[in-house]
């Protein structure tokens, strides 16, 4: 079945949402699992804040869902029988590059539908799991209410005429934006608390204590948009949490945080983007409500917090790390759009220096955030062929 095909298919079968079982057309199989963050990355803050915005800020069901949540696993055909304790070990001995393939997504989503494709490609062709695990406060790690058009269109009027030069609010982006408008902060504090989760999943996929996962294996990524900068926090974290067989693929990602464009009706409005870069690059001189010794001490006193702070410019990068993506030759690759605009192919270029990174050019009209759209005809047979060259040569470079 083709990308497009198979993607009306999927839409279908996961409109209720996520669902345990065989995925429709693939053979691959969804399991959920539970994770308790260790990690508190909440701001004792939206007492700042217009009243009818500090429901953003401040309820039960914000860090319930952050702190304690599900992420899922799509095993590959064969791969796992929940009632044979043996059959990963066997599995995995038998296909292979052994562990597991962790997926990290991009920016201010909130469901997974658009990367169970992704995922169920990467696990057929590489025979390996793979991990869809959620950045802290996105997914179903975020209520609700903020992707309900009903609720949060109120909150873009509001915005509006409060700041009235703001571009591209929209009840889509309205939450993220006004929480990294008031705490800009928070962006790395739940970059920290994500990269803390992940070295603790990590460490339980090698230690063999995640059912359907063998012990012993690397941790490799496929990491898509922001969900790169995660995973280059971690390859530049010292230690890092990373085996040091991981292999880590990157799409449409990989620059230096100075150089995104994050304003987008899907990820944040102009305002919010600009606090953030004005915050992270004026870092440590810029003034924060409440959290500054907090913030000072992950940023100073962490590996996760030291890499991050690299990661904001790539004069930051080469001054603090040199050239330290070289480090990675033949574990890491990199794929990048054309015309992309939020994360563009020549700072991934740049910021990647001499790594294996390539730029292509679809033949279709397409987005940062849309990479794969669904599209009738001619255009929809290169929307295929793309899909099917980037999980090729990844699925390639995973196995």
């Amino acid at each position: 079945m083709d990308y497009t095909a198979g993607e009306r298919e999927i839409a279908a079968h996961f409109r209720g949402g996520m669902a345990e079982g065989v995925i429709p057309g693939t053979g691959v199989t969804l399991a959920a699992r539970r994770f308790l963050s260790a990690v508190d990355s909440s701001l004792p803050d939206g007492q700042d804040v217009p009243d009818l915005f500090r429901g953003l800020f401040r309820s039960r069901e914000i860090e319930e869902n952050n702190r304690e949540f599900s992420y899922y696993i799509l095993f590959p055909a064969g791969a796992f029988d929940e009632s044979s304790a043996e059959s990963a070990g066997t599995f995995a001995r038998r296909s292979g590059r052994r562990g597991a393939i962790i997926l990290l997504h991009g920016l201010n989503e909130r469901i997974w539908a658009k990367y169970i494709q992704w995922g169920a490609r990467l696990a057929a062709g590489t025979g390996r799991p793979v991990v869809l695990f959620p950045l802290a406060y996105h997914m179903n790690r975020s209520p609700h209410s903020w992707v309900d058009r009903h609720i949060m269109m109120p909150l873009v009027s509001a915005r509006q005429a409060l700041l009235p030069d703001t571009r591209l609010s929209t009840f889509v982006n309205v939450a993220l934006s006004t929480r990294m408008t008031a705490s800009p902060q928070r962006f790395m504090l739940s970059g920290y608390q994500t990269a803390v989760d992940l070295a603790v999943l990590i460490q339980e996929m090698r230690e063999g204590t995640i059912p359907g996962i063998g012990a012993g294996g690397p941790a490799d990524i496929f990491a898509y948009s922001i969900g790169a900068l995660v995973a280059q926090v971690m390859m530049l974290s010292n230690p890092s949490p990373l085996p040091d067989d991981s292999r880590i693929m990157l799409f449409c990602g990989g620059s230096a945080f100075s150089m995104m464009n994050g304003t987008s009706k899907l990820i944040m409005d102009s305002r919010a983007f600009e606090m953030l870069l004005s915050f992270y690059i004026g870092w440590p001189s810029v003034p924060m409500n409440g959290s500054r010794e907090m913030l000072t001490r992950l940023m100073n006193d962490t590996p996760e917090g030291e890499a991050f702070y690299a990661m904001t410019s790539l004069q930051r990068l080469k001054d603090l790390r040199g050239k330290p993506f070289t480090r990675y030759d033949g574990r890491l690759k990199a794929v990048s759009m054309a015309g992309d605009t939020v994360i563009p192919a020549k700072a991934v270029l740049e910021t990647l220096g001499a790594a294996d990174a390539e730029v292509w050019n679809p033949g279709y009209p397409c987005t940062h955030e849309s990479p794969f759209p669904v599209l009738a005809g001619e255009k929809g047979y290169e929307v295929d062929r793309t899909f099917d060259r980037l999980f090729d040569i990844s699925t390639a470079f995973l196995s």
